[in-house]
């Protein structure tokens, strides 16, 4: 990591906050005569390719992730989900493809289940990722995710999310919820809570502006919010969206 024109008073938080969830930052105090802003570089993996991947690479690419993250286990140490978890969900989408190859709807809708299951946690070990690499463009490639060209993003605090909806997801149970981007998030903080007395709200982290929620009960209400994490912190919580769960 490297600090540059640090304050050691109003950035040491800041500093030591970059450090422990980003990793590897750039940053650069104004100058007091060109005024210039700071700026910081952020690493973390690509996972829009889980949006439009074949069957084949989805169970190649799934693979080599398991095993590049094995591998460097002193690197990602305590990954969540468990790889082990992340397997058992690459055994039975692999499963699903010849059976599905041989017609049925039975077996297509098996065959998309598992596949959803499989990126959906594929894309919650983005997220442990982009921490644990800690900035570093080459740990981040040692995990065998694709990974994002690095970018300049302006320090500062980061709007609120804007325009969330709320809708039924792919399967009974699910809500699909989405915001539009906000750029230079690092992580999208997806909050969800019953509206049912007593009800405790689930926090879950995400890099992408679109999240589902599985397993919920039908007929109950649930209202959703998110906020974004950004190098200055969490922003406010966006106007919430409410739905009935199917």
């Amino acid at each position: 990591m490297i600090l540059k024109y640090v304050k050691p008073a109003s950035q040491t938080l800041l500093a030591w906050f970059l450090l422990n969830f980003i990793g590897q930052v750039w940053i650069s105090q104004p100058d007091p005569e060109t005024k210039e802003s700071i700026n910081i570089m952020i690493v973390k993996p690509a996972i829009t390719w889980l949006n439009r991947v074949n069957d084949a690479n989805l169970r190649n690419n799934t693979g080599t992730i398991l095993k590049m993250m094995a591998d460097n286990a002193a690197i990602y140490d305590d990954p969540a989900p468990a790889l082990d978890k992340v397997q058992t969900a690459l055994d039975n989408f692999v499963g699903t493809i010849g059976l599905a190859a041989d017609g049925g709807k039975s077996a297509t809708a098996a065959k998309k289940a598992a596949r959803k299951v499989l990126t959906d946690l594929v894309r919650l070990l983005a997220s442990y990722v982009s921490v644990a690499c800690k900035g570093d463009r080459a740990n981040l490639i040692l995990s065998g995710f694709p990974t994002h060209k690095p970018v300049r993003e302006p320090v500062g605090q980061l709007p609120k999310p804007q325009g969330l909806t709320v809708k039924h997801g792919p399967q009974r149970g699910d809500l699909t919820a989405r915001v539009k981007p906000v750029k230079g998030a690092v992580n999208y903080n997806w909050r969800i809570i019953a509206n049912l007395p007593g009800a405790v709200p689930v926090i879950v982290q995400d890099t992408a502006s679109t999240h589902v929620f599985n397993s919920l009960t039908a007929g109950v209400c649930y209202t959703v919010d998110v906020s974004v994490l950004g190098t200055a912190g969490p922003t406010d919580w966006c106007s919430p969206a409410s739905l009935f769960a199917d």
